[in-house]
């Protein structure tokens, strides 16, 4: 009899371990989407003045740096280390060609509309004829858009310098929202303090 009862003794030890390994099947829930926290630097500009026939206001936590091209071509980038973003600036002299320059500018945002890339686009005109600032703004919108914001700007007779906005990764707008709000405010900012020196 013995055998027998450490026999039904080992056996019911078996079962209360396998029993005690079984997971529970659980009933899957749907979470809610959601994204992580963004926070933004602090609101504060400083005045960028330099060899360029123009000047205006960039935030202080972005760094400035230029290079020159052929033909008096300079690329310029105002980078925003901790939000991984750049404005991407191009300044052409203008020389018979500011209707070229302004057709290419409307044809890359129409690339968007025809590739259905953008949800919508808003636009603004700049028009300050006694400071000779003419140009457009565009806000791009959509999840997937890789360019929200550009504008570009000229005096109709010298110069031309258009800029647009690019991140360091493959955007996902809805949870990056609060940056390019961020963001479209600086661009405002740099297009409101802008002035033309002279300087040629």
């Amino acid at each position: 009899m013995a055998p027998l009862k450490s026999q039904t003794a080992y056996l019911v030890a078996l079962l209360l371990l396998f029993a005690s390994c079984v997971k529970k099947q659980e009933v899957p829930i749907p979470k809610p989407k959601g994204y992580f926290r963004l926070i933004t630097p602090e609101v504060a500009y400083q005045r960028w003045d330099s060899i360029f026939p123009f000047s205006f206001d960039y935030s202080k936590h972005a760094t400035l740096s230029f290079q020159r091209k052929e033909n008096n071509i300079y690329w310029i980038d105002i980078h925003y280390p901790s939000l991984s973003a750049t404005f991407k600036m191009t300044y052409y002299p203008v020389a018979n060609n500011l209707h070229r320059l302004m057709w290419s500018e409307e044809e890359q945002v129409m690339f968007h509309v025809e590739r259905m890339m953008t949800d919508d686009i808003q636009f603004s005109t700049v028009n300050d004829p006694a400071a000779r600032i003419f140009g457009r703004l565009y806000e791009l919108e959509g999840k997937n858009v890789a360019t929200p914001f550009k504008f570009w700007l000229t005096d109709s007779t010298h110069y031309f310098v258009k800029g647009t906005l690019y991140f360091d990764f493959a955007p996902n707008n809805d949870s990056l929202a609060p940056i390019i709000d961020y963001l479209r405010r600086d661009a405002l900012m740099m297009v409101e303090s802008w002035g033309w020196s002279g300087k040629r």
